[in-house]
C-alpha cells in the first residue's frame, strides 16, 4: 500500500503537466490535487509543502499563482508571448452573480477598515483578513485563466478532475467500506454497531462530489463507464454514513432534471435519466446491502432516527447546528447584527477562537459571525445570482453549452446546500479555491456573451 501512496499522486501530477502542453487550463490540475489533498495522498509529494512553516492555504495560494504566470507565460518577455495584451484576470466583469461577488469584496474591506479603526492593530487585522484576501485574488486568477480557455478544454478538465475524484472514491470505500489500511491519518470517529467496529472520517473523503454528481447527471448519454463512475459515487457516499450528503445527491438530480423539463423535447430524456438513475440505485443499494450488510444497516438506522425523533427540524445534528447559530447571533449582539464583529483576531475577541472550529459544520457561522446579517444576505444572494445565471445558460444553451451550464448549475446547488454541514468556500486549508465554481461559472457567461455579441444577439 506505501507504493501506491507514493505513485497515485506523481502519476496524477504527470497526467496533469504532460495534458496541460496540449491543453494549457489543464495546469490547474496542480492546486486541484492540492485541493483533494489527502484523498489522492498529495500531502505526499513534498515539493508543494514547503516550506514547513506556511499554512497549506498559504501553499496552495503560492502554486495557483506559479499555474497562472505559466498559463498566461508571463515568465517570457512579451514579444515571445502568445497573447502579449491578453487579460490576465478575464474580461471585464459582467453579470448579477459577479455583481454580488463584488459586494462581498467590498462589504470585506469595509469590516477590515472598521476592525481596524475599532481596535488599531493592523498585523492582527490583516492576519484576519488573510483568508478572504486569498479567496478573492484566488477567484480572479482562476477568473483569469478559464475564461482564456476555450470550452473543450474545460469540460476536458472537468472530467479529469472527475475521473480523479472517481479513484479516491475507490479508495475511500475500499478504506472505510472493507477496513484495508488504505490511508493512514486516524478516523476521528469510531462507532459501534451489531457488534462491529465502524470509523468514520472526512479527512481523506474524496472533496469533488458535487462536482461529479453534477457532470454524471448532466451527461445526456451515459455509457457503461460513467454509470461505473456514478456507482462507485454513490457507494462512497453511501459508506461516509452522512445523510446530509445523500440528499445533497438527490437534490443536484431534481436541479438537473428539473431544468431539462422546461425544455422542449427533452422530457422523453429525463424520463429516461430518471430510469436509469432508479435501475442504479437499487443495484447499487442491492450490492451494497448485501456486502456490506452492518454497514448498511448503520446508515439505514440513522434516517429512521431522524424519522423517529420528528423529522430533520428534530434531528440532534441540526439542533446542534441551530444552536451554533442563535449562539453566533447572541454573540454578535444588537449593535453589531447588521455587520457581525468584523474580521476580529482571538486575541481581540475570544469567540472568534470558538467561530474557527464551529465553521467546519456550518459556512454560516463565520459569515454571520464576521459579516452580520447583511453578510448573510450578501452570500446568500451570489448563490442564488449564480444558480439563477447557470439556469438561465442551460436554458438557452444546446450541446455542450448545455452541459456546461447544467453541470455548473447542479455543483451551485450541492455547494450551497453542502454550506448547511461544512465549511466549503471558507475551509481553512483551501481559501485560495473557495470560490472555484464561481470562475468557472464566470468563464462560461463571458464564452456566451462573446458568441452573443459575434451573431449578432444579446446575452
Amino acid at each position: 500500500m506505501g507504493a501506491v501512496r507514493l505513485a497515485l499522486p506523481a502519476l496524477l501530477l504527470l497526467f496533469f503537466v504532460v495534458r496541460s502542453f496540449r491543453q494549457r487550463v489543464f495546469l490547474l490540475g496542480i492546486p486541484f490535487l492540492m485541493y483533494m489533498g489527502s484523498s489522492v495522498f498529495f500531502e505526499k509529494t513534498r515539493v508543494f509543502s514547503v516550506p514547513a512553516r506556511l499554512s497549506p492555504a498559504d501553499h496552495l495560494m503560492i502554486w495557483l499563482v506559479v499555474v497562472w504566470v505559466l498559463s498566461f507565460d508571463l515568465a517570457l518577455p512579451a514579444e515571445r508571448r502568445d497573447e502579449p495584451r491578453t487579460r490576465l484576470f478575464g474580461p471585464r466583469l459582467a453579470g448579477t452573480e459577479e455583481a454580488a461577488v463584488i459586494a462581498f469584496t467590498a462589504l470585506t474591506a469595509l469590516e477590515l477598515v472598521l476592525t481596524l479603526l475599532r481596535f488599531g492593530a493592523v498585523g492582527d487585522a490583516l492576519g484576519a483578513a488573510k483568508p478572504y484576501l486569498y479567496l478573492f485574488a484566488g477567484y480572479f486568477l482562476l477568473r483569469g485563466i478559464l475564461c482564456r480557455a476555450d470550452r473543450r478544454d474545460t469540460l476536458d478538465f472537468i472530467k479529469a478532475l472527475v475521473v480523479v475524484n472517481t479513484i479516491a472514491a475507490g479508495l475511500f470505500i475500499l478504506h472505510q467500506g472493507l477496513h484495508l489500511p488504505v490511508y493512514e491519518a486516524t478516523e476521528y470517529q469510531v462507532v459501534s454497531f451489531m457488534g462491529q467496529r465502524l470509523t468514520r472520517s472526512f479527512y481523506f473523503m474524496p472533496q469533488l462530489f458535487a462536482l461529479t454528481l453534477a457532470y454524471v447527471y448532466a451527461k445526456p448519454k451515459w455509457s457503461p463507464f460513467w454509470v461505473g463512475v456514478l456507482v462507485v459515487s454513490l457507494g462512497a457516499l453511501w459508506i461516509s454514513y452522512t445523510r446530509s450528503l445523500l440528499l445533497i445527491a438527490v437534490a443536484e438530480l431534481v436541479a438537473v432534471l428539473g431544468v431539462r423539463l422546461l425544455k422542449q423535447r427533452q422530457a422523453g430524456l429525463v424520463v429516461r435519466r430518471a430510469a436509469g438513475l432508479l435501475a442504479v440505485v437499487l443495484v447499487v443499494g442491492a450490492v451494497v446491502i448485501s456486502l456490506l450488510p452492518v454497514q448498511s444497516g448503520y446508515v439505514l438506522s440513522r434516517f429512521s432516527q431522524a424519522s423517529s425523533s420528528g423529522g430533520l427540524v428534530s434531528d440532534p445534528n441540526m439542533q446542534n447546528r441551530e444552536r451554533k447559530l442563535s449562539t453566533t447571533l447572541a454573540w454578535i449582539g444588537g449593535g453589531s447584527r447588521l455587520l457581525g464583529e468584523g474580521l476580529v483576531s482571538a486575541a481581540e475577541d475570544p469567540h472568534a477562537a470558538d467561530v474557527e472550529w464551529m465553521s467546519a459544520d456550518l459556512v454560516w457561522v463565520p459569515v454571520l459571525f464576521r459579516f452580520g446579517l447583511l453578510g448573510v444576505a450578501v452570500v446568500a444572494a451570489v448563490y442564488v445570482s449564480a444558480a439563477w445565471r447557470a439556469t438561465r445558460l442551460a436554458l438557452s444553451g444546446a450541446g455542450e453549452a448545455e452541459l456546461m451550464a447544467l453541470i455548473l448549475l447542479g455543483l451551485v446547488v450541492g455547494l450551497f446546500l453542502e454550506g448547511f454541514v461544512s465549511w466549503t468556500f471558507l475551509n481553512s486549508s483551501r481559501y485560495p479555491l473557495g470560490l472555484w465554481f464561481l470562475a468557472l461559472l464566470a468563464a462560461e457567461a463571458h464564452r456566451r456573451r462573446a458568441g452573443a455579441t459575434e451573431g449578432g444577439l444579446d446575452d
